[in-house]
């Protein structure tokens, strides 16, 4: 009797190995794998919307072109992303700002009592853009930073330089990206942290909501559990605008990943281009699909 509880115990032990490690005896892909990897995703995706609608806002200066939103100083804006439909844009044109190298700040105010957007996005506070330069000219330069903002009621800190890269008035225009004192707050005040840099290609097309964008880079920071990680882009990672504007995906559709947490390595695959939240995560031979559940 004695003998057969022991052998018992032994072949439970030995399936418990079985099923929760690998040849290599690397255990496999957990739920704070997964943790990790949604938090990583949703922190990167904030960043890339309050970008993109930077770029939205500087790029529908027309001066007084009829029809758009009047600023403070009586310049008008047109705004043609929904995103933006229901915030006060305004601009403040520097002193010497001029055609040829335009200077100034535009502040996006969602209000202290937000906005929805027809998605259903609940913005509130300010997003404030301090431009430089034309926008595809070399050397030019657009500075985010935030003013009590945040998106479905998650707070986004930090400032996002974004410099003109380019040799030349490119097809394709290139961008460096560099994230300072990145920071997302969750309304139960865990957070995630952020600091990145990044390249980034500007494929514009002949209707901007088909413009994608590819980026290359790195990023480090911690999780909202306190874990500390570093990314590495080791595929270009494609941004598409029109999945942000139909179907609130504002991470990569395409693309892959390295991430390195205190004491695992895993690679997240985001797919063929399908505008959905699927990432496929991979251990040590091991995959998993996860859908990234996070408010964006």
């Amino acid at each position: 009797m004695q003998t057969t509880k022991k052998y018992t115990l032994g072949l439970i032990l030995v399936l418990i190995t079985m099923f929760s490690c690998d040849e290599s005896g690397i255990l496999e892909i957990s739920n704070t794998d997964e943790v990790s990897v949604e938090n990583e995703a949703v922190t990167d995706s904030y960043f890339e919307d309050a970008d993109d609608l930077s770029v939205v806002a500087v790029a529908s200066d027309n001066a007084t072109v009829d029809g758009g939103k009047t600023s403070t100083g009586g310049r008008k804006i047109i705004i043609s992303d929904f995103r933006l439909e229901c915030a006060e844009v305004t601009i403040d044109v520097a002193d010497d700002s001029k055609p040829s190298h335009p200077k100034g700040v535009i502040t996006i105010d969602f209000g202290d009592d937000g906005c929805v957007d027809k998605r259903g996005n609940v913005r509130k506070g300010k997003i404030i853009i301090t431009y430089d330069g034309r926008r595809f000219f070399p050397g030019s330069s657009i500075v985010t930073t935030f003013d009590g903002y945040s998106i479905n009621d998650i707070k986004i800190e930090g400032v996002r330089t974004v410099t003109n890269a380019s040799d030349s008035l490119e097809e394709h225009p290139s961008f460096t990206i560099v994230v300072v004192g990145g920071k997302a707050t969750w309304p139960d005040e865990t957070f995630a942290t952020r600091e990145s840099n990044r390249k980034r290609e500007w494929i514009r097309a002949s209707n901007p909501v088909n413009d994608e964008w590819r980026v290359t880079g790195t990023a480090a920071g911690t999780n909202r559990n306190g874990v500390s990680y570093t990314m590495e882009i080791t595929e270009a990672l494609i941004f598409k605008r029109e999945c942000a504007i139909s179907s609130r995906i504002f991470m990569p559709v395409a693309g892959v990943k390295l991430l390195t947490t205190e004491n695992r390595q895993l690679t997240i695959d985001y797919g063929n281009g399908t505008c959905d939240k699927i990432v496929t995560i991979t251990i040590n031979g091991e995959s998993k699909e996860v859908e990234v559940k996070g408010n964006v």
